[in-house]
């Protein structure tokens, strides 16, 4: 079940409540579909607008500086001729002189009764005029604390502003001190994750503080369970300090919270079902909604006991690995809605992960289970099973002798199996990258080796095995084909049939004219990208060598270098211009991502710490909590040794 907590309102309800009402023209940022719109609204005031104009409130002025923005932003209706934009565009340094002019006149007098009368939608911009303007050079420190005493502002808006927070630092501090917006906001500032509003907090507030605040937050009736959890995951650092005991009362917090708590919120249960019968292919699977259940052929897996299909059944039956032999339960950011990605609070070193990436990691631990305990009831040990990849197979197949693998005992309890293989992990790690460093394995060098393996430096045998987005062009033109948040998916023609722009231009025949306005420079500047172009008839078509690439990177955040054959050329183009990036390694970063959130927590905050907690006697007592870590250690040693033998067969 997972359960999501709706975020409070961005400004208080107070606040929005006591606001009087303006119904301005509102620019929302460049990348915004509203632009088009706003500049059709703004068409009346345009025209009437002379050097003889007025302004007689701050709402007004406020007004006239987001057409001024409208009109920088190079959007021009398709209704306007270049002279009438140009005519347009030629009043927005008058709009702007009449805006300043207005704030020059805002002073100690007249500063709170102006903040007050400004429109909720305008409030953000009150604050970025006063900074630009310098009003706050004309306030005293007095009229500065009274306002903040009497109005009990939405504090984030005026902490966006470095120059207003460093002129009344030591009154906001002594407000920051008691205000119950404190503690969300130094979680948001130093917490939590993400392309997100940076709030400046004044000096005369210490980090030290910090703690005492959020201790109280902590402890208070009806803390967010979104900002308990930030607090619990967070690494201690110099700008925002934590103490280990302040995380453990956040932990018992959030837990709390849910154990009183379990019928509210909006809830979608999913789940997973796997069995072993008789059915007439090797695995089948009925799907629901949110619930997939597998049945495996209990006959053909007792038929096929031998060690090879027994490690090949992780990739073809199981499915751990693709066909490029990429780990299929990895964390991409392509398998998480717009929903996923925004609900809740992320912490800033927290390993970000959404429904598909749960219910894989569920299937593939349930595999793991029942083939683990299928095999014990046939009488193999999967830890036999990997020692003879490593001591024969490798050498066999591959002429790589010297590996040495120390499976657990059968008998060994739970922890014993976990601290061995969290130890032996390292062990062939560290063999594997000797070989392809050094061509054999020298043990006697190994054995003086005490330096702690860093995944994403294992090296591989092939040079540029990996590729990676790299540009910001190369972000964009992704994010315009394939997300389903694409500007230019959307036509009147097509209504909302089609969940990207890519699928749209496959499926239908679209012309430039079937877009809107505002859509057009997006799509001319993919033309221009090579992404696309237009045929003989004008109809718009894809590069489809080239989007092919672009999706398999979109959807798995690397491509597989080695397997792209005569497509290697655009790779190489994409090179040289610095839209990619390449790299030989034995795991790629969506894989090393996953493994550090699994073993450690030196990346990820949220980590489950598998191999360090073993190695360093920091593991639970609970015996089936300490199973199922050795199932998920199990996972990663597979993983391991697919990746291992992708190399081998590879380099051959």
């Amino acid at each position: 079940m997972v359960l999501f907590v709706a975020h409070k309102c961005k400004l208080r309800k107070r606040e929005c409540d006591l606001r009087p009402d303006y119904q301005g023209i509102k620019y929302y940022g460049k990348n915004d579909m509203s632009i088009g719109w706003g500049l059709e609204d703004s068409e009346d005031k345009l025209q009437a607008f002379s050097s003889e104009s007025t302004v007689e409130n701050v709402n007004e002025a406020i007004e006239l500086f987001n057409i001024a923005q409208l009109l920088e932003t190079e959007v021009r209706l398709r209704k306007w001729d270049e002279d009438t934009y140009n005519g347009y565009k030629a009043k927005s340094p008058l709009l702007m002189k009449l805006c300043a002019k207005f704030f020059s006149k805002i002073n100690n007098d007249s500063f709170i009764e102006s903040e007050e009368s400004v429109c909720i939608s305008y409030l953000e911009d009150f604050w970025t005029l006063v900074e630009k303007f310098k009003v706050y050079e004309r306030i005293s420190k007095d009229t500065f604390k009274r306002f903040m005493e009497e109005s009990n502002p939405t504090l984030w808006v005026i902490l966006k502003h470095k120059r207003i927070v460093d002129f009344g630092g030591r009154e906001l501090s002594d407000f920051l001190r008691v205000s119950e917006q404190t503690p969300e906001l130094i979680a948001h500032n130093f917490l939590e994750a993400g392309e997100k509003i940076r709030y400046y907090f004044p000096k005369e507030l210490l980090p030290s503080e910090y703690e005492g605040i959020l201790k109280k937050y902590v402890e208070s009736e009806n803390p967010n369970p979104n900002y308990l959890h930030l607090i619990m995951i967070h690494n201690s650092t110099k700008e925002c300090p934590i103490s280990d005991k302040l995380k453990l009362s956040a932990k018992k917090a959030y837990h709390k919270y849910w154990e009183n708590n379990q019928a509210s919120g909006t809830g979608i249960g999913y789940g997973v079902e796997l069995s072993f019968g008789d059915v007439p292919d090797v695995v089948s699977y009925e799907k629901d909604r949110y619930t997939i259940k597998y049945t495996y052929d209990i006959k053909w897996l007792e038929e096929n006991l031998d060690y090879p299909t027994i490690l090949n059944n992780f990739k073809f039956l199981f499915e751990y690995f693709d066909m490029f032999w990429r780990c299929t339960f990895v964390a991409v950011e392509s398998e998480m809605g717009v929903f996923e990605k925004d609900i809740g609070l992320k912490g800033k070193k927290e390993y970000i992960k959404g429904t598909s990436f749960d219910m894989c990691n569920m299937t593939s631990t349930l595999q793991m289970n029942a083939y683990y305990n299928f095999l014990r009831k046939n009488n193999i040990s999967l830890e036999l099973v990997i020692k003879w990849f490593f001591e024969e197979y490798l050498k066999e197949e591959f002429g790589a002798g010297g590996f040495v693998y120390n499976p657990s005992k059968n008998d060994a309890s739970w922890l014993d199996k976990c601290r061995n293989i969290a130890s032996e992990m390292d062990g062939v790690l560290k063999q594997y990258r000797m070989y392809v460093e050094d061509g054999q394995i020298d043990r006697e060098l190994l054995e003086m080796s005490s330096e702690h393996i860093v995944l994403s430096m294992v090296p591989s045998f092939l040079e540029d095995k990996y590729a990676y987005a790299e540009s910001t062009d190369m972000h964009n033109q992704m994010h315009l084909l394939f997300s389903d948040q694409s500007t230019i998916k959307y036509t009147e023609k097509t209504k909302g049939s089609y969940n990207s722009f890519c699928l749209l231009i496959m499926s239908e025949e679209m012309r430039r004219s079937d877009f809107f306005e505002y859509q057009l420079p997006a799509i001319d500047w993919l033309i221009e990208k090579n992404a696309m172009y237009e045929d003989d008839n004008d109809v718009l078509r894809l590069n489809r060598e080239y989007i092919a690439i672009l999706a398999d990177m979109y959807k798995h955040d690397v491509v597989c270098v080695q397997y792209y054959g005569k497509y290697k050329t655009i790779l190489t183009e994409m090179k040289d211009s610095n839209d990619i990036r390449m790299e030989s390694t034995l795991f790629s970063v969506p894989e090393t991502n996953y493994l550090n959130y699994m073993l450690n927590r030196s990346e990820y905050s949220n980590g489950k710490d598998l191999r360090n907690k073993y190695i360093h006697s920091t593991y639970p007592m609970e015996e089936d909590v300490q199973m199922q870590d050795y199932m998920d250690l199990l996972k990663i040693m597979i993983i391991i040794i697919g990746k291992i033998n992708e190399e081998f067969l590879l380099r051959c």
